[in-house]
């Protein structure tokens, strides 16, 4: 910065001192990017120091006595406060800083931070950051003063006050700011001197295999009294008494001491299908943990304890919000391999059954919303692709089927036709009416590399 340019920024802090008090932040906010290293109190009160310098001098060499130095001294500004008395000039009333009224000062930003630090011991977390909060008035203060005096030069007072504050916290905790993916969001209002913590939620990620019909993927209320309890249900509110998700949730939620959960399954089985081999992905989702560094071995255990041979999880790992995402959005193109073991209402033939594999080998089925699905899913027809089927005889009029399809299509409807709302189907190939469907997921395959790629870069991600 040359000298020249110098004495334009102190005559511009001195025609705002003139017109409005402001306080040493909010002075040396609206010089902020010519100087790096220091707060803005501390820029604020280089500034009024050098003011106040150069009206001692004016005052020496002419004997008058500046105007600056009442307009310092009015922001209670000590120095100018003595240097006035000491030069016999009338001391002015202080007056409450015009943009924010006093609500900043390195005292309420120690407190704040205390009282702060002292509720995050409470949890376990890897990284924090603050945020701040301004009221409407104070900011319209801050961008009037700024158009009339033309400044270019500010900082936002938002982050002001997280620069101010954050340090502290970091200091005292040991845990470092991280802006992308924190732990913790520390939401400051330094003018009704109080904060909220937004805890971000964990994910847990693995695989889940249901050994056991009737056991929803989610909780399943009564459809008479929608969980309210009534007769139908036995006073239990449930159509089923218990979850995948409460099975894998609730050990969970007491081990990492959270608020709630949310379980992201990558699709779903209907209720009376098995789920076998490797597992269905899934996500957990823990709102508001107290504890974030848990042995996921540990949480394991105590999920297959709670399953007792019914629902067992396997490969738990931590995750993101990002894999979440690529779940859901890429569960309904991944792959799905299921066994039908389906006994008709008549004999099938060794020559019916090659015929089956043969027109269902690598075609896109039109399936339209199932009936049993109507009171929760749109109306309309959705294109799937099916893979590949294989079909064994086990019984005169019963066939082990293998099956591979695109996510989203509704295996049970391929079998029985739900009425010739799909098509093709192999009820209607084989002109036999299934009277018994026993289903189990054999595999649920991860999406390819490409795939994922595709999504990351539609969202522009890395």
């Amino acid at each position: 910065m040359t000298f020249e340019k110098l004495v334009e920024v102190l005559e511009k802090a001195a025609k705002i001192l003139e017109a409005h008090p402001l306080c040493d932040f909010c002075l040396g906010r609206q010089f902020s990017s010519l100087c790096y290293g220091a707060g803005n109190d501390e820029k604020g009160r280089a500034i009024k120091f050098c003011l106040i310098m150069h009206a001692v001098a004016v005052h020496r060499e002419t004997g008058d006595l500046p105007d600056v130095l009442k307009h310092v001294a009015a922001t209670g500004f000590k120095p100018a406060v003595k240097t006035l008395q000491m030069l016999g000039g009338e001391i002015p009333e202080e007056r409450p800083c015009y943009i924010c009224e006093g609500a900043l000062s390195r005292a309420r930003f120690r407190d704040l931070a205390e009282r702060i630090v002292e509720e995050l011991r409470e949890y376990e977390l890897g990284s924090f950051v603050v945020g701040a909060r301004v009221p409407a008035d104070v900011r319209e203060r801050e961008d009037e003063l700024r158009a009339r005096f033309q400044i270019e030069l500010g900082e936002d007072i938002k982050e002001d006050v997280a620069r101010s504050i954050g340090p502290i916290i970091q200091k005292r905790l040991g845990v470092p700011v991280e802006y992308q993916n924190p732990d913790v969001v520390v939401l400051v209002d330094v003018f009704s001197n109080d904060y909220e913590l937004q805890i971000n939620p964990l994910f847990i990620k693995g695989y889940y295999r249901k050994l056991v019909k009737d056991i929803p993927q989610t909780p399943w209320y009564c459809r008479y009294c929608w969980g309210r309890g009534c007769e139908k249900c036995n006073y239990t509110g449930r159509e089923y008494p218990e979850s995948v998700s409460e099975i894998v949730g609730e050990p969970a939620l007491k081990i990492f001491e959270a608020v709630s959960y949310k379980f992201h399954g990558a699709g779903r089985e209907d209720v009376d299908a098995r789920v076998v081999g490797t597992g269905r992905p899934f996500i957990l989702e823990l709102k508001h943990p107290r504890k974030r560094f848990v042995d996921l071995s540990a949480l394991e255990k105590a999920i297959n304890e709670n399953g007792r041979g019914r629902v067992e999880v396997s490969g738990l790992e931590y995750s993101s919000r990002r894999e979440l995402r690529l779940l859901k959005e890429l569960s309904p193109i991944a792959s799905k391999t299921y066994e039908a073991v389906v006994e008709f209402d008549g004999e099938i033939s060794e020559d019916d059954l090659r015929r089956v594999e043969e027109k269902f080998r690598d075609i896109v089925v039109e399936q339209r919303t199932p009936r049993r699905v109507l009171k929760r899913r749109a109306d309309k027809v959705r294109q799937k692709r099916l893979y590949y089927l294989e079909a064994e005889k086990i019984g005169e009029r019963t066939v082990k089927f293998r099956i591979k399809t695109q996510g989203g299509l509704y295996v049970k409807e391929l079998i029985d036709g739900d009425g010739g709302r799909t098509k093709p189907n192999i009820a209607e190939l084989l002109a036999r009416k299934p009277i018994k469907i026993d289903l189990t997921v054999v595999e649920v395959e991860a999406p390819k590399a490409a795939a994922r790629e595709k999504v990351l870069e539609e969202s522009g991600e890395d």
